[in-house]
């Protein structure tokens, strides 16, 4: 039985409950101006905001989640090096594989086809972060 609003306002309709996007995704780094400089400069993401003071940064590409970069801290219990199950767009897989390669960027996955007919690559980040990188091209 639905609980309505806890608020006591009205009843929720069906549609405005729903999800409707990804808004942000949340990333653990050790040295959060590094990660940003390497977002930005590397990845070309842009820098939405930056609290240094309380370790974090969100970055934007031009469509899509923003990802927050988030500093952390002796004791909390998220540490970087994750696979962030954060999955990239591209027109171009090999381009993008040739670009980051010349970035310095590795690669955990080479551009190759998966199990379902997409072309995916995975790589990290300069904290071990991995992310997967699909080609949309011929997908739209």
């Amino acid at each position: 039985m639905p609980i309505g609003d806890p608020m006591g306002g009205e009843a929720p309709e069906s549609e405005r409950g729903r999800l409707r996007r990804v808004q942000q995704v949340w990333v653990p780094v050790s040295d959060l101006e590094a990660a940003v400089e390497d977002y930005t400069e590397v990845l070309r993401f842009t820098l939405v905001s930056m609290d240094a003071g309380s370790g974090m940064a969100e970055l934007a590409l031009t469509e899509g989640a923003t990802v927050v970069l988030f500093a952390v801290r002796e004791g909390d219990g998220e540490q970087p090096g994750i696979r962030t199950g954060v999955v990239f767009a591209t027109e171009s897989i090999y381009d993008f594989h040739k670009d980051m390669v010349d970035e310095g960027v590795e690669f955990t996955l080479k551009p190759m086809r998966d199990p379902h007919g997409r072309l995916i690559a995975r790589f990290t980040d300069s904290d071990g972060n991995e992310y997967e990188v699909i080609e949309t091209r011929g997908m739209e």
